[in-house]
């Protein structure tokens, strides 16, 4: 079979027999045999008459059934593009999505209009996306925490990959716990190497209830423990706030938080800030579909 009769193929197969209700399928198509014969999708249409070998029709043809089992595109390929940088992905990530890129914006923004000397915590580091990307856009150190071992060796690889290994310090451990053990350390020989930590965390925000009702390429493939945070989908956010508030002495300096949150929780999310924090100052961001999704908090 050549290129444009194999995407012809898989492409009707994708739409008549899979439950997208999304109908991606040319596109899909596309991804899929790019990530088969090693190339990018736009040169697929500049050999549209080529023959397939025998051995790539049939791992192509493996990727569309897993396809049409509602897998994940990034979990079929094993990578996902993340601010303009691909990461290494499996069912063990979270796979990133483009409206955390807002949260990392922000956090850069932040960063560059501040000349003190600046550490970065990515909390629930997951794929190593968020660390990552801030490491390797401004060059200042990130310590990224995961409480799944497995995980973590993901976001090594991806750092080691991105070339900013150098940068990030990967911890093993819940939320705040390892960043705490740090500067117990720190506070006991009386160094004090950062002026303003800038804390990023994409943690688990969805409901169980809306956990359950989300698409099978999500509920079925993508790892619950990255996705559900109790009854309103904040307990994670109450903890970590809880313990950014018990170790803040901790934490001589300036302190900005940045969050992604579900477009309803703006209103609670800003609540249980102000409960810890009454004076941070708090903004909220839209991501680029419009819907509210990072909470930004400074002291200052």
């Amino acid at each position: 079979m050549t290129i444009i009769e194999t995407l012809k193929w898989a492409s009707e197969k994708l739409k008549h027999e899979s439950k997208d209700p999304s109908d991606s399928s040319i596109l899909d198509a596309q991804i899929l045999l790019a990530a088969v014969l090693k190339t990018p999708t736009s040169k697929l249409f500049l050999n549209f008459n080529n023959q397939l070998k025998d051995e790539d029709l049939e791992k192509f043809r493996q990727f569309i059934k897993r396809r049409l089992n509602r897998e994940p595109i990034a979990y079929i390929v094993g990578e996902k593009e993340f601010y303009k940088r691909k990461f290494f992905v499996n069912p063990h990530t979270l796979i990133p999505r483009p409206a955390t890129e807002t949260l990392v914006e922000a956090a850069i923004k932040i960063a560059k209009q501040d000349k003190k000397q600046i550490l970065f915590t990515d909390i629930g580091t997951g794929s190593g996306a968020i660390a990552i990307t801030l490491a390797a856009e401004t060059k200042l150190p990130v310590i990224a925490v995961d409480i799944d071992p497995t995980t973590l060796a993901v976001a090594r690889k991806n750092a080691v990959d991105n070339q900013v290994e150098d940068l990030i310090d990967l911890r093993l451990g819940s939320l705040l716990a390892p960043l705490v053990k740090i500067f117990e350390t720190l506070k006991k020989t009386n160094e004090t190497p950062f002026d303003h930590l800038i804390v990023c965390a994409n943690l688990p925000y969805l409901a169980t209830e809306q956990w359950k009702k989300t698409a099978p390429d999500v509920y079925l493939f993508e790892p619950k423990l990255a996705l559900e945070a109790g009854a309103d989908g904040l307990d994670l956010y109450w903890q970590l706030l809880r313990d950014l508030k018990k170790n803040r002495e901790l934490f001589p300096f300036q302190l900005s938080l940045l969050i992604e949150i579900g477009p309803d929780q703006k209103e609670k999310t800003a609540a249980i800030i102000k409960r810890n924090f009454p004076d941070f100052k708090i903004i909220v961001l839209k991501d680029l579909d419009g819907f509210e999704r990072v909470v930004v908090a400074t002291d200052k």
